[in-house]
Formats: C-alpha cells, structure tokens, sequence
C-alpha cells in the first residue's frame, strides 16, 4: 500500500522542506529591510506593508481566483498540488515569522542576496520534484493554452507590473535592492531545477570519422552518435558525430579531436539537461548492449543513420 504512494509522500516531503527554506528567507532577509519579491508573494507583501495581515494569510487569500480558474481550465491533479503547496509555502512563511524582528544581515544588499539565494533554492527544490506553490505558474499555464504565450513573458509582464505598484508603497530603492534579489533568486532555482553539474554538446563534422570516435570513446570516456549529412555548398557527403560531455571534458575533447583531424569542424552548444546511461541512470548490461547493437544495426539500414552502442552504455 505504500509502495503505491511513495511517490507522493517523497514529494510532499521535498515540497514542505522546500516551502520552508523559501518563508525562512523571506522572513529572514526581506521583511526586516522592508523589501518586496515578485509573484503572487510580492503581492502579499505590499498588502502586508499596508494592512498588517500576514503575508502568508494574504498569500491564501489572493490564490483562491488561481485554484478556482486552474480547476476549470487546467483540471483536477493541477488544482491538488497547486492547494498543497500554496498552503504549505503560506504556513512556512507565517511559522518563520518570528525572524523578521531580528535582523540578522543589516547590509540591505546582503540582505537581498540572501533572499534571493534562500527563496531561489527553496523555489528550485520544489520545482525540481514537481511541486507547485500557486501564484503566477497556473496563471501563466493558462494563458500558454489558450493565447499561446510563452509562459517567461507571461510572468516578466505581471512582476514588471507588481514592482511598478510596489514603488509606491516601499519607495524606489527597496524596489532597486529587490531587483537584487530577483537576479539571484532567477540563477539559483534554474541552477537547482536544471542542475549544477551543466552538460555540453558537441557537433562535431569530419571525413574522419572512425578516428574521431575512437579518440571521444577511448581518451574522453564517452559514446557518441554518427548522422549522416550532406555539405550545403559542395553537396558532399560528410558525417556529423554528435557528443554529450560535461564541463570538465570539454577541453580534453577539443584536444583530442583536433588531433585526429586538424580540419574539423566543432560546434558546441550548452544543454539544458541529459538523461540516460552514463548521465542520469546506470551503465547497462553487456547483455542489453548487445540487443541495442542489433537494433541500431536495423536502424542504419533503414535511416541511414550510425548510432555507437557506447553511447547508450558510456
């Protein structure tokens, strides 16, 4: 029986632990400085300044219009964890509460950075399993599905617009020492969402091919997949090796193919994330390796494309 809900308990579990990180910071490093955030939180925030009720009662509150619009145009399974995580970041935010009458950082910027690294990561580590704290996000979901905006937008022209109103409230420099905090909050919850250990891809276009892989598979330690393609200009047939490498092997993979072919041409580009062997889920058997040889073998004589089993098992 648990096993069928472990999933949601873990979630439940990294969401709270999440909602607690981001109202210990906000209570920690904005209210005693009398700053503001973005979001429907920014909002709570300005109404906390004006009337006195907490911004965790306030954060309830403005979200009831999101839980009744994401039901009607989002569904059922939205709505539930949308509730959850609202009413835990809302009751995080008011249980920390207490730390905002003791300024622990006096440095406004100091103190807009740290909100924005303890909000950013408590933020990430709910995004990251799936959670959602209401506010803005169904908003934007919303508006992507019907209108087909890009949800970025969408919420850079509501924080634009919470900012704006919030000058008038607060005054210009807190809003400008927000704008901090904003930076820092955006880098730390992609960093955790998408992950500190960032991927790169090679393209990689050569007539030597078999040297170039072998250097990538026997000198860099990973796979690689073989496309081929046809030169623009020359309508010359070439082959295009594609690599997934991390940081600390992206020298080591210039070097070494650069040796192999000193025309080579190399594009590489960040990626956002991988998943598979290697990167995200363990080595596969040898046995399993040989069944994707076959069928990668049926894959070259039906798409004309070569793809090395070592980069399923690298």
């Amino acid at each position: 029986m648990f096993a069928k809900y472990k999933d949601v308990v873990y979630q439940c579990v990294i969401v709270a632990i999440g909602c607690a990180i981001f109202g210990a910071g906000l209570d920690a490093f904005v209210l005693p400085h009398k700053l503001v955030s973005t979001g429907i939180s920014g909002v709570g925030l300005i109404l906390y300044y004006l009337t006195g009720l907490s911004v965790g009662s306030w954060n309830v509150i403005l979200n009831v219009p999101i839980f009744w619009a994401a039901w009607k145009w989002l569904g059922k399974r939205v709505v539930l964890n949308t509730l959850y995580g609202t009413l835990m970041l809302s009751w995080m935010i008011d249980l920390f509460s207490f730390l905002q009458y003791d300024m622990i950082i006096k440095d406004p910027l100091l103190s807009s950075m740290m909100a924005g690294i303890t909000t950013g990561l408590g933020l990430g580590i709910v995004y990251r399993v799936g959670g959602n704290t209401g506010g803005l996000d169904p908003i934007a979901l919303i508006v992507r599905k019907y209108y087909g905006l890009q949800m970025g937008s969408i919420n850079s022209a509501i924080n634009c617009a919470i900012l704006l109103v919030a000058v008038g409230v607060v005054g210009l420099e807190a809003v400008a020492v927000t704008l901090i905090s904003v930076y820092v909050y955006t880098i730390i919850t992609n960093k955790v969402v998408i992950g500190f250990n960032q991927r790169k891809v090679a393209f990689i276009i050569t007539y030597r091919t078999d040297e170039v892989c072998e250097c990538i598979i026997n000198k860099v330690g990973r796979g690689a997949t073989i496309i081929n393609g046809i030169g623009a200009y020359t309508r010359t047939p070439k082959q295009i090796v594609m690599v997934a490498v991390n940081l600390l092997q992206v020298n080591k993979l210039k070097e070494v193919i650069q040796e192999a072919d000193p025309n080579v041409f190399i594009l590489i580009t960040d990626a956002q994330e991988v998943i598979g062997q290697g990167f995200t889920q363990p080595i596969v058997p040898a046995e399993i390796s040989k069944q994707l040889k076959s069928q990668d073998i049926t894959t070259e004589a039906n798409n004309n494309v070569v793809i090395d089993e070592n980069s399923c098992n690298r």
